[in-house]
């Protein structure tokens, strides 16, 4: 079994709020493509509680490449499905991962659908309650070992905060670094345009280009031998902004490549009792 950890730099444009696990939403990994970090995040998986593998979901699905989730992109049954590799220079390994709006309900919660396939993994799948701060309220979480719908209400208590900070810290261990930058608008990282087919569907990109170095208030932030590239090619014709994306760990060889694959409308709840 290998897990594939996506090397998060959360660059929000213009999205507010983030839930009590924050930490575990925000990330830059020093080395983007560590087997040892592959290999012993695989290791410790089995001990993850529902609330920590939820974390991981969510980094992986409302964070791709680093790009900020904005929940007002997507219409109800909208969703996106996404292939990213992780490339080094002895191997590449990837993963897919999907997202999609359920509903809305009037109280302004949402009801969204997350799924994170890793290779040589099954599919682990997730329909969530997401209160209008963006909190989880409440998740169903499909167990793809014992073939179950698992429920679990937040309560947001000592024992949960807990378990989220011991996710974060494990990563931590092995690796997973935690750097959070915001950005207000497009036009500042605006390195062109470009357009981008993904089947038969042709999409006019901007394409954004964002270096944490070249910024005076993220130095602070960044290791002495940290220096990342990202890249991210975006438009409003699509659920989530987000197109294809591209992350590379300067000096160390590691690349990170994201592309839409698939945009669905036909989504609806399963899991969970309404």
């Amino acid at each position: 079994m290998k897990l594939i950890l996506v090397p998060v730099l959360a660059v929000l444009f213009g999205t507010g709020g983030c839930s009590v696990y924050e930490e575990a939403v925000r990330g830059a990994i020093d080395d983007a493509v560590s087997e040892a970090v592959d290999r012993e995040l695989g290791s410790r998986m089995a001990g993850y509680t529902d609330v920590m593998m939820y974390q991981l979901a969510y980094t992986q699905t409302f964070f791709l490449g680093g790009y900020g989730f904005d929940p007002d992109a997507f219409e109800e049954g909208q969703g996106a499905t996404w292939r990213v590799e992780s490339i080094d220079q002895e191997e590449t390994s990837s993963f897919t991962a999907e997202r999609a709006l359920l509903k809305r309900n009037d109280d302004g919660t949402m009801w969204w659908y997350l799924k994170f396939h890793a290779e040589e993994m099954e599919p682990v799948e997730y329909e969530i309650l997401l209160g209008p701060d963006l909190q989880a309220r409440e998740m169903y979480i499909r167990d793809p070992e014992r073939e179950d719908i698992r429920y679990h209400q937040f309560a947001y208590d000592e024992q949960e905060i807990a378990e989220a900070e011991e996710g974060d810290a494990s990563i931590a261990e092995v690796g997973y670094h935690t750097n959070y930058y915001f950005t207000e608008e497009w036009s500042e990282f605006r390195e062109g345009t470009e357009t981008i087919t993904i089947g038969t569907t042709s999409y006019d990109t901007d394409l954004l280009y964002f270096n944490p170095a070249d910024h005076e208030e993220y130095e602070d932030e960044l290791e002495e031998d940290e220096n990342y590239e990202f890249r991210w090619w975006v438009t409003k014709d699509v659920p989530g902004e987000l197109v294809k994306f591209e992350y590379k760990a300067l000096g160390q060889g590691g690349t990170l490549r994201g592309e839409l694959v698939e945009i669905r409308d036909d989504y609806t709840i399963r899991f969970a009792d309404l």
